[in-house]
């Protein structure tokens, strides 16, 4: 082989070594660029979880009644929440799982900044009922709850707060809706069946035993024709037609999933039964109906939407032994329990 081509064959051998060395070098580069992107993004979601996790220690509470805006400590306005919430004789646990529940449904509502002038509420209808310490012991003693009683029940509520410290309730990540209510009758709704009818994967109908136990588990409602005419018309864009005379002429035309009552017609029209318990004062919409001697009567069994926590129900389950973290899972399916760190 001559001298030339030996040369010629040295530097073709040396361009591609050096083209190779230069790709591996890119190549590197490459990897370092996208495992450092790679670390960024975890570095951000990091970020974004603490953010979302992280919630204010103080609090704007607005006291409908006065229109006062009133910035408290987060466990101040709990303790508040709790006893207007459920009866403070219920069993510590069922209490403890009222705080986490309260302190969740808190913070949800104030993720989406539902009020302008202030965090959440003191209306029941719109947020959760709260009473500062003062006016919760005034209405135990008009109770005729002995002052023993009341410092039992306030220390009670003290521990269900304290002990639960940052504890609530998520669902991939996020504060879920904390719905609650009374008395489920038995078996809590499906949110596919209330309000927005939107699919929540923790609210899902769930057996709830001891219901019986409450004052309210069975009620009546009984009213003339012409009284179901006149709550109807009042506030129904579906007049009732004086045509009502049996019980041909009030039916059940449907159930939930629950076995709660959907929706019912009446004369020509057909409501919903959510709007009836609102026009009628019903308990619940778990109900049956009969009309005699041109009188109507419901016979109601639960208190409340039926989503969520039932408190009777939580209050069996305590005292047959199940921690707060256990009843609430009863009733939320599916979700987690954890901690929001608090920002300073």
């Amino acid at each position: 082989m001559s001298k030339k081509i030996i040369g010629i064959y040295a530097i073709f051998c040396f361009a591609i070594l050096t083209l190779l060395i230069t790709s591996m070098i890119v190549i590197k580069r490459w990897e370092k660029n996208d495992k450092e992107k790679n670390i960024e993004e975890e570095i951000e979601k990091v970020k974004e979880y603490e953010l979302k996790n992280k919630v204010k220690r103080d609090i704007k509470v607005k006291i409908s009644k006065t229109g006062e805006v009133v910035t408290m400590d987060i466990d101040d306005y709990l303790k508040g929440v709790v006893p207007a919430e459920m009866p403070p004789s219920y069993n510590i646990e069922a209490l403890k799982a009222q705080a986490v529940v309260a302190r969740t449904y808190t913070y949800e509502k104030m993720s989406h900044n539902a009020h302008k002038d202030c965090d959440i509420c003191d209306n029941y209808a719109c947020c959760q009922a709260y009473y500062n310490k003062e006016k919760i012991l005034e209405i135990w003693e008009g109770r005729k709850f002995d002052e023993k009683t009341r410092e039992e029940y306030w220390n009670k509520v003290e521990e269900a707060v304290n002990s639960t410290n940052n504890v609530v309730i998520t669902y991939k990540g996020k504060y879920i809706k904390a719905y609650f209510h009374a008395n489920s009758g038995g078996k809590t709704e499906a949110s596919t069946e209330i309000w927005g009818k939107q699919y929540i994967p923790y609210l899902v109908p769930v057996e709830s035993l001891g219901e019986e136990e409450h004052k309210y588990y069975k009620t009546e409602v009984k009213m003339s024709l012409a009284e179901l005419r006149e709550k109807i018309n009042k506030g129904s864009d579906k007049k009732c037609s004086a045509n009502i005379h049996s019980n041909d002429d009030i039916k059940i035309l449907n159930h939930t999933v629950s076995g709660r009552v959907a929706s019912v017609q009446i004369g020509d029209n057909i409501y919903e039964a959510t709007e009836l318990r609102t026009l009628l004062g019903l308990k619940s919409t778990n109900f049956t109906v009969d009309v005699s001697d041109e009188n109507v009567i419901f016979y109601v069994t639960g208190y409340g939407h039926g989503l969520g926590m039932s408190q009777t129900g939580s209050n069996y389950y305590a005292k047959e032994g199940l921690t707060y973290d256990q009843i609430i899972r009863h009733y939320y399916t599916g979700v987690d329990i954890t901690r929001a760190e608090q920002i300073e």
